[in-house]
């Protein structure tokens, strides 16, 4: 397992594989530049066995010329003069073979020129010898002068000196070949050696390698460990900030929520209390001036318009400060005022699917508030003809679902003016529930929410996420699909 992660190290590094590229090029290198050597050796060492094989061919040639020339003066039978014949073909073949071997050798051109020449005079003699050996019949004066030429020294001399000459270069050619297969050897064993010695620096650089990288895996593992306790801090400390921004928020969506409801009572009691004893008193001073001029009347009747205009008004800021339907009609008959009054006020098709929820009173409103928020966005940016609102629920979760066939929008795109979203998430994301937009530019816009039918406890944690996502007001809801 070591051996892996060191190797591992040695794969990331960016030393490892230039240090490994080159000792590979050495050894590589090292082996060719000794299997050359080798072949270059092995090759003239070659040429070398060659010529002295050729030399020893070239002196059996000769010899066999001699004995077939003997043949046939001693027999006179035309079938011993055959062999001579080719043999003489022979030693002119064998001498054209020995000049281009030994063409690589330029310091022994005088040796191969010696050999050519004693050659070619022994060849000469032997030639002459059976020429007037062919001609005594001709000429009986010297029908035995062939004999004479036979029985000198002459040929006995010039075969001494070719079989001289053919031992010196032989030998000299042994000498050769001895020093070649002691560089043969040497070759081998300089390249053994030398790949041996890159192996083991090799080795060696990978050991010392190895414990770089054991230090260096050491001070990985600490600096790990050391990131591993700030990011274990870290996240304590955004768990503590999320829980401390969550119950913030939460309560500022409580407080905000008690201050509606206190508005709301307050101009219910105070202002419609005002109100209605202002039209009293209208209705008392109309009675009492029954006779008055025309223009009175129409005046006292212009007011009592206007009184019953601002107790409509005040009616309408009351619910949607706190709608009073919620508490005393249930959720379904307040979504189904707040889609009525909200198709005609805005002159859009409004069809809705409501069920009642079996919800607590937070989720109730939570549910009211989404489907506000969301017909209010429909009406300021969406230029729908057709709203669908539909709220249902199953054994364990409530569904709430606000469709238009307005312009739609990307929802990836971050908007600045996207808070009412972020309110809409947060209040979705605080009850345990999930929010979904589905949209795209030109095909409308679909917000669907689900709530736990369970209400949450009170110190229910809100994810990292979520809070992220209250904390960026301006971004696009939690889920989001095209």
């Amino acid at each position: 397992m070591s051996f892996l992660r060191t190797l591992e190290t040695a794969r990331r590094s960016r030393f490892a594989a230039p240090v490994a590229l080159l000792l590979g090029l050495a050894v590589l290198l090292t082996n060719e530049a000794g299997h050359h050597r080798a072949l270059t050796v092995i090759a003239s060492r070659e040429d070398l066995l060659e010529a002295r094989l050729e030399v020893s061919l070239l002196l059996r040639e000769v010899t066999a010329a001699e004995s077939g020339q003997r043949g046939y003066l001693l027999t006179g039978r035309p079938e011993y003069k055959e062999p001579y014949l080719r043999a003489a073909r022979q030693v002119d073949a064998q001498l054209a073979r020995i000049a281009r071997i030994y063409a690589k050798w330029p310091d022994r051109s005088g040796d191969v020129r010696k050999l050519d020449e004693l050659t070619r005079q022994r060849m000469s003699e032997l030639g002459t010898t059976v020429e007037i050996y062919d001609a005594r019949s001709m000429e009986a004066a010297h029908s035995d002068k062939w004999r004479d030429v036979m029985l000198t020294d002459i040929g006995r001399e010039t075969m001494l000196a070719i079989e001289g000459q053919a031992n010196v270069m032989a030998q000299t050619e042994t000498t050769r070949i001895d020093e070649a297969r002691h560089l043969l050897t040497e070759t081998l064993v300089l390249s053994r050696y030398g790949v041996a010695l890159l192996v083991f620096l090799s080795l060696g650089a990978l050991l010392l390698y190895a414990r770089q990288a054991r230090r260096l895996d050491a001070q990985r593992a600490e600096t790990a460990a050391a990131l591993r306790f700030e990011r274990d801090r870290l996240e304590a400390e955004v768990v503590r900030r999320t829980r401390d921004i969550t119950q913030i928020a939460t309560h500022l969506q409580t407080a905000r929520e008690d201050e509606r409801s206190n508005l709301a009572r307050e101009l219910h009691d105070e202002l419609g209390g005002l109100l209605t004893a202002a039209k009293l008193d209208v209705a008392r001073m109309r009675s009492r001036l029954a006779g008055a001029p025309p223009e009175v009347m129409e005046r006292m009747g212009h007011l009592v318009k206007t009184l019953d205009e601002g107790i409509a008004l005040k009616r309408r800021i009351i619910e949607d400060l706190r709608p009073s339907s919620l508490n005393n009609l249930g959720l379904k008959a307040a979504l189904e005022i707040l889609c009525t009054e909200f198709g005609e006020r805005s002159e859009l098709a409004v069809t809705t699917e409501i069920a009642e929820l079996p919800l607590d009173e937070r989720g109730r409103l939570t549910v009211y508030r989404l489907v506000q928020e969301a017909l209010t966005n429909v009406a300021k940016y969406a230029r729908a003809t057709k709203v669908h609102v539909a709220v249902s629920h199953d054994e364990e979760w409530a569904q709430v679902e606000v469709r238009d066939d307005g312009i739609g929008f990307d929802p990836g795109a971050k908007r600045a003016t996207a808070h009412g979203l972020a309110g809409m998430r947060f209040r979705v994301q605080s009850s345990r529930g999930e929010l979904v937009i589905r949209s795209r530019r030109g095909q409308g816009t679909s917000i669907r929410a689900r709530l736990p039918l369970a209400p949450p406890p009170e110190d229910a944690p809100t994810s990292v996420t979520d809070v992220s996502s209250l904390l960026d007001t301006g971004a696009m809801p939690l889920s989001s699909q095209t």
